[in-house]
């Protein structure tokens, strides 16, 4: 049970840093289009770049509590960013497109459920090991 604890206590802290990151990412959206009258593809990118820095300083700082040198940690953490985007995406695909899952009711649920999971067994085991 000892060991139980302080992992729960990591996916709270993983949890709250992703929707800090995700808060950040649409509101530098939001801001890019709505205010600047920026282009959304451009306004989204810029925001998930805005949100990626903010999930790897939290993560980096909060979530794993890690020292270890950010020219190794930052490169994985981006791939595996880029690793969950392109699952969410296929999943996407796969489970509307060819499963037939309807988009809001089925399969989002099941992507944000298990996507986020990947993400974290890969910053755990792989960025901030």
């Amino acid at each position: 049970m000892s060991s139980v604890k302080p992992f729960l206590a990591l996916m709270v802290r993983y949890g709250l840093v992703g929707v800090l990151a995700s808060v950040v990412h649409a509101a530098i959206s939001l801001l890019l289009h709505e205010v600047f009258a920026i282009a959304p593809f451009t306004a989204h990118a810029s925001g998930f770049a805005g949100g990626l820095v903010t999930a790897y300083l939290g993560h980096y700082h909060y979530s794993f509590k890690d020292d270890g040198q950010h020219r190794s940690r930052f490169p994985r953490f981006v791939i595996t960013s880029l690793t969950g985007f392109a699952l969410h995406q296929g999943g996407v695909w796969w489970l509307v497109s060819q499963l037939g899952w309807d988009y809001s009711t089925m399969a989002l649920p099941a992507l944000m459920l298990t996507i986020p999971l990947v993400t974290f067994l890969l910053s755990k085991f792989w960025v901030f090991r």
